[in-house]
């Protein structure tokens, strides 16, 4: 049995044993759905990159258009991750939000040293992202009854200051007094529907973000492409209780293949494509170790489904 003794990180406090990563009117286009405020199926969770590089391991300029920094702090530092779920709101962990709030949230980076990220491609030449976007918060809702000690309803969410808006050239659609327009470096993630399916072991999952690139390392300059595969809740449960861990169906366990997870990528969405769209199906809660040796924990967002629409407004 696995008897290591790890450090713990938290926003909160260092100590032992695991590390936590801190009306019915519908939009002309269908960006935004007006009864409850989510972005529509038929826009969200598609991105760019899978038209042409679905199965490269590397990171694209316009991949993962969702990813959101959470800045803390005068310096602004990274610190946590989130993801778009529409044009006012970001999804994250309520461990981010509970001990020290964020100051503001980036959209559309990809090198976090760089102002205006351009990559070259061979056969196209150069691309540059849109610039990107920092947003104040104006309201952190953490969920009521979160509990630090057991990690049990470790969700939240961030309203914006304002509406997400694109400043290149989109097609701009009208929606109460906001704009509503995304891009192929911003735009909202979907959520899973009742259809979607019960994440089981042997599933194909995905994870970025900023976090850093070992325990006692630097943050990455560059997103991550984390791949990760689901591992079964039976077998999840006997290696955490070595660490008096007890997860339940509101969990998900994925071990990662391709680069790891790590401290500043906490509440970031573990995601899996359904036919080349995308679904936040958890948030990164905590793990042992920043390897691909062990499997991380992750909050089951299909079931807090009903708590994200009850809390999210005009």
């Amino acid at each position: 049995m696995y008897r290591h003794s790890y450090k713990l990180y938290s926003l909160e406090m260092k100590t032992t044993s695991i590390w936590f990563l801190g009306s019915s009117l519908l939009c002309l286009a269908g960006f935004i759905r007006a009864n409850d405020l989510l972005a529509l199926r038929s826009f969200c969770g598609y991105q760019h990159s899978d038209d042409y590089n679905r199965d490269s391991p590397d990171v694209t300029i316009d991949e993962f258009p969702w990813i959101a920094q959470l800045l803390y702090g005068k310096d602004r530092h990274v610190q946590c991750t989130g993801s778009l779920i529409n044009n006012r709101y970001v999804l994250t962990a309520a461990q981010c939000l509970a001990y020290t709030s964020p100051v503001a949230v980036r959209l559309g980076d990809f090198n976090a040293t760089s102002d205006k990220d351009c990559v070259y491609h061979t056969n196209f030449g150069e691309e540059c992202s849109d610039p990107i976007q920092e947003f104040d918060i104006e309201e952190a809702i953490p969920h009521a009854d979160f509990d630090k000690d057991t990690s049990k309803n470790d969700i939240g969410l961030i309203r914006l200051s304002r509406n997400v808006e694109y400043s290149g050239n989109p097609i701009v659609y009208p929606f109460g007094r906001g704009i509503i327009a995304f891009s192929d470096y911003i735009r909202p993630i979907c959520l899973p529907t009742p259809n979607s399916r019960v994440i089981r072991g042997g599933e194909e999952l995905a994870l970025s973000g900023w976090g850093l690139l070992s325990d006692g390392g630097n943050l990455t300059e560059v997103k991550k492409k984390i791949l990760a595969t689901s591992v079964c809740l039976r077998q999840c449960n006997r290696f955490y209780r070595t660490f008096d861990k007890v997860l339940d169906r509101n969990n998900i366990c994925a071990i990662e293949t391709v680069s790891y997870s790590c401290h500043g990528d906490g509440g970031g969405p573990l995601m899996m494509s359904v036919r080349s769209q995308w679904e936040v199906v958890g948030l990164l809660l905590f793990g042992v170790r920043c390897d691909a040796t062990t499997p991380s924990v992750y909050l089951n967002v299909k079931n807090y489904v009903g708590w994200i629409k009850a809390h999210v407004r005009k």
